[in-house]
C-alpha cells in the first residue's frame, strides 16, 4: 500500500506527464482518477479537537480552583521541574502572544496552556499543512480535469505493453469488444470514431481524415512497439453470412489504409507490423469505365479482402463466416444442416448460408443420419427466443453478442449448446497473434 509521500510523488509524476501531453499508461490513469481530495480531519486533529480542549478546560478548572494545593504539590516535586529565570521569561513571553501568562517557573502550572494551544498550534501547523498540499492538489486535480477531457474526446497519449493490438473498430464491433473484455487493459486500444462504452482505452480516428491524423493517431497509440494492427470492417449485427454491402469500412477505403499505415512504419523506420482483417471474403469494390453505349471491357478493378491480404506483406484475413461454418460441419458431424429463422430471416440468409457451407464441403443429405437445427435471424432477440423455448432437438444458435451470450448462460445453457461468433474467432485471430 502506498504512503501519503509516495501517493503524492506518483500523483505528481502523473500529473507532470498530463501536463506535458507525455504517454500514461492504463495503471496510471487509474491511479489519477481514482484519487479523491480528502476534506475530513486526520486522526491527531481529531484527538486534538475532541480531547485536548475539554481536559485543557478541566485542568485550568483545578489549578484556580485550588492553587494551594497545586503550589503545595509544586514543592515536592524533582527541582528539574522548575524553569530557569530565563525559561520562564521566554515561555510567558509566548503565552503572552496567544493569551495571558503564568509568571511560576515550575512546569506543572504550564500544562492548562500546553494542551489548550496545542490545538490552536495544530491548527495553524495544519493551514500551512493545508497551503502546501494545496499546491500538489491543484496539480493533481488539474490533471483529472485534462486526463478526463482527453479519455472523452480520444485524443489521449498512451504507455502501453509491448506487443499490444490496434483495434480498429469503426462504428463498433462484438468481435472487438470481447477482444478488449478478454485481455488487460494495456493490451490493446480501441481506435474509433464513436467512443465505445466498454473501454476508456481508446483514440478518435475518422478513416475519410487526413493522412496526417492517421499518423498521429499511430503515434499517440504506441505504434512503434504495437504487435498489430486489427480491422474490424463488418457491421457488428452482420458478423455472420453479411450480405454484400454489410460493412463500416469499404475493400477500397480499407486499401487506402494498409498503404497508408505501411507510410508511416518507413517513415518512423518501424518494424513491419502485421494487419489483420476480420472480415467477409466477398466484400469488394468495383471500379470501371464506361463511355455513352457501354461498359468498356477489361477496365473493370476490383478490391476485396482477399486481394488485400495478397497485396500487402505480412496482411490477413480471417472470415467469421468460414470459422462458424467450419465449426458448424464439425457439429454436425455428417448429419443434414437446416436453418432456423423467421420469413425475413429465410429470405435473407437462406442462399448464403447454403451457398457457402458448398464452399466448405458440405453437399446434400438425407436425414436417416439426424438433423442438425441453425438457429440465425435478422434480430438477435428472435434467436434468443426460440433458443429459451427449447423446441427444437439438437437446435445450435448463432450467437453474436455478450448480451444474448449471458442471457442463455443465465437460464442454464452450456456453452458448448451454442455458437457464440465472438469466441470463435477470437481464439483463430489468438493464434495467428501468437505467431509473430
Amino acid at each position: 500500500m502506498l504512503t501519503m509521500n509516495n501517493q503524492k510523488t506518483t500523483l505528481l509524476n502523473i500529473s507532470r506527464k498530463a501536463a506535458s501531453n507525455l504517454p500514461i499508461s492504463p495503471v496510471e490513469i487509474s491511479t489519477l482518477l481514482n484519487f479523491e481530495k480528502r476534506t475530513e480531519d486526520g486522526t491527531v486533529a481529531k484527538l486534538l479537537k475532541h480531547v485536548a480542549l475539554p481536559v485543557s478546560l478541566v485542568v485550568g478548572f483545578f489549578f484556580a480552583a485550588f492553587p494551594d494545593v497545586f503550589d503545595s504539590i509544586s514543592h515536592d516535586l524533582p527541582t528539574w521541574t522548575n524553569l530557569s529565570n530565563e525559561a520562564m521569561l521566554g515561555l510567558d513571553y509566548f503565552w503572552n502572544i496567544l493569551g495571558e501568562p503564568v509568571e511560576k517557573s515550575n512546569i506543572i502550572f504550564h500544562l492548562p496552556n500546553v494542551i489548550l494551544y496545542s490545538f490552536g498550534i495544530a491548527g495553524i501547523k495544519n493551514i500551512v499543512d493545508s497551503i502546501s498540499r494545496r499546491t500538489w492538489l491543484d496539480k493533481v486535480l488539474d490533471a483529472q480535469l485534462t486526463i478526463k477531457d482527453r479519455l472523452q474526446n480520444g485524443t489521449l497519449s498512451y504507455q502501453l505493453n509491448n506487443g499490444h493490438s490496434l483495434l480498429f473498430i469503426g462504428q463498433g464491433d462484438y468481435i472487438g469488444m470481447q477482444h478488449v473484455l478478454s485481455h488487460k487493459a494495456a493490451d490493446s486500444i480501441t481506435i474509433s470514431q464513436i467512443k465505445p462504452h466498454y473501454t476508456q482505452i481508446w483514440n478518435y480516428y475518422d478513416s475519410n481524415t487526413q493522412y496526417e491524423d492517421l499518423k498521429e493517431v499511430l503515434l499517440r497509440c504506441g505504434g512503434k512497439n504495437a504487435g498489430e494492427y486489427i480491422f474490424f470492417p463488418v457491421k457488428d449485427d452482420q458478423i455472420f453470412l453479411p450480405n454484400e454491402k454489410a460493412y463500416d469500412l469499404s475493400p477500397h477505403k480499407l486499401d487506402i489504409l494498409c498503404q497508408n499505415i505501411r507510410t508511416v512504419e518507413k517513415e518512423y523506420k518501424w518494424p513491419l507490423k502485421r494487419i489483420l482483417i476480420i472480415g467477409d471474403k466477398f466484400h469488394k469494390s468495383y471500379v470501371h469505365s464506361v463511355d455513352q453505349r457501354r461498359v468498356i471491357p477489361r477496365s473493370a478493378d476490383t478490391i476485396s479482402l482477399s486481394t488485400l491480404s495478397k497485396k500487402y506483406n505480412k496482411v490477413s484475413l480471417l472470415d467469421p463466416t468460414d470459422i462458424v461454418l467450419k465449426k458448424i460441419l464439425s457439429i454436425a458431424n455428417g448429419r443434414k444442416i437446416i436453418l432456423r429463422a423467421t420469413k425475413e430471416g429465410i429470405l435473407e440468409y437462406k442462399n448464403r448460408f447454403y451457398s457457402r457451407l458448398k464452399l466448405m464441403g458440405y453437399r446434400k443429405r438425407s436425414s436417416k443420419n439426424g438433423v442438425l437445427t441453425i438457429g440465425y435471424d435478422l434480430f438477435e432477440d428472435q434467436t434468443e427466443q426460440q433458443t429459451l423455448s427449447r423446441v427444437i432437438d439438437d437446435y445450435y444458435p448463432v450467437v453474436l453478442s455478450k448480451n444474448v451470450r449471458d442471457a442463455l448462460i443465465r437460464n442454464g445453457y452450456k456453452s458448448e449448446e451454442f455458437i457464440y461468433v465472438p469466441d470463435l474467432v477470437l481464439k483463430s485471430l489468438s493464434q495467428i497473434t501468437s505467431e509473430q
